[in-house]
């Protein structure tokens, strides 16, 4: 565990890229936004066009010619989450579906665990702060890299108690991996010098964390998904850097 902190590249505070995804694809009330990764095949239908392909798990279906957004994913610098173009489901081949995408401004190539942004019928699930980082294709996991929840099946079955005890247990595994480098490697403390924990130490802040430090993290993310968006984070890594970085929440109105 002592290089849980080393590898981390992420400048929350620095990340500003917020455009929002509404505007390229047309409003529906009814649906949710939900992104779904690439597979690595993909090919070119002409100089401006590619087709890319999902692949869908069992019970999730698209429809042909469904719109689509196509966004890369944070790999080491904010303009690998450009918008990489949009179009329309064209072929649709038992669990797999081909979108043919144009459009492509950024110049970026389209890459395997890219996003396909597309609105989804709503499930009768609580809605709450999990699901909405599962529609962004977010993956939690614990400090032994387990994941949290599933970002398929969360949309089938959520209730505000399973909101409940995950944010607990997330917590607690929080609280588990501040205590673990307090005791073992406290050189691995940081001063936090902005923000509402300024003046504190990081490992400290994760040996206290309460479930309204989370929430907040948790706001953040939903109002700036693009540096998370189609990735796997261990909970207590993102959050202890959320926290070094000045813990930067979003205003409410």
């Amino acid at each position: 565990m002592r290089n849980l902190f080393l590898s981390l590249s992420l400048f929350v505070s620095t990340i500003v890229f917020s455009q929002n995804i509404n505007n390229q694809l047309p409003s529906d009330t009814s649906k949710w936004l939900r992104a779904f990764p690439l597979t690595d095949y993909m090919i070119d239908l002409n100089d401006s066009t590619k087709l890319v392909q999902l692949q869908m798990p069992e019970g999730i279906v698209l429809a042909d010619k469904q719109v689509g957004l196509l966004r890369g994913v944070y790999r080491s610098a904010a303009i690998d989450t450009a918008e990489k173009g949009y179009g329309r489901c064209q072929l649709i081949k038992a669990d797999y579906y081909y979108f043919a995408i144009s459009h492509n401004k950024s110049g970026i190539a389209p890459k395997e665990g890219d996003l396909i942004y597309t609105f989804m019928k709503k499930t009768p699930i609580y809605y709450g702060q999990i699901p909405k980082l599962a529609s962004h294709f977010i993956q939690l996991q614990t400090v032994y890299e387990e994941p949290l929840y599933d970002r398929y099946l969360i949309f089938n079955d959520w209730t505000k108690q399973k909101e409940t005890a995950m944010i607990d247990s997330m917590v607690a595994d929080i609280k588990f991996t501040g205590n673990y480098f307090i005791e073992n490697d406290p050189s691995m403390d940081k001063l936090i010098t902005e923000g509402s924990f300024k003046g504190k130490k990081t490992l400290s802040i994760m040996a206290d964390c309460k479930a309204t430090y989370l929430q907040d993290f948790f706001d953040y993310i939903i109002a700036r998904p693009r540096v998370y968006a189609g990735r796997q984070w261990k909970i207590a890594e993102i959050f202890a850097t959320w926290v070094t970085e000045g813990a930067p929440t979003v205003v409410k109105n």
